[in-house]
């Protein structure tokens, strides 16, 4: 079986409502916890090559160099 962004979509769904059951092409899946829920949204979003929508991408930090002199 091969991972889609409609699974992806149907075990964030899931995680929205705060259930830990999911049914995907018929089959029904309960995890354990919410922290398995997690897992496999994150694994089925690197899978399929999206991102973790759980866990938005970080803006990249930027660093800030002052120079002073007496003049």
């Amino acid at each position: 079986m091969a991972l889609t962004q409609t699974h992806l979509n149907t075990l964030v769904e899931a995680w929205a409502a705060g259930t830990t059951s999911v049914t995907i092409d018929g089959k029904r899946v309960d995890y354990r916890s919410m922290r398995d829920l997690e897992t496999a949204i994150a694994v089925t979003a690197k899978v399929i090559g999206a991102p973790n929508p759980l866990h938005p991408a970080q803006p990249v930090s930027r660093t800030s160099v002052t120079k002073f002199s007496r003049g």
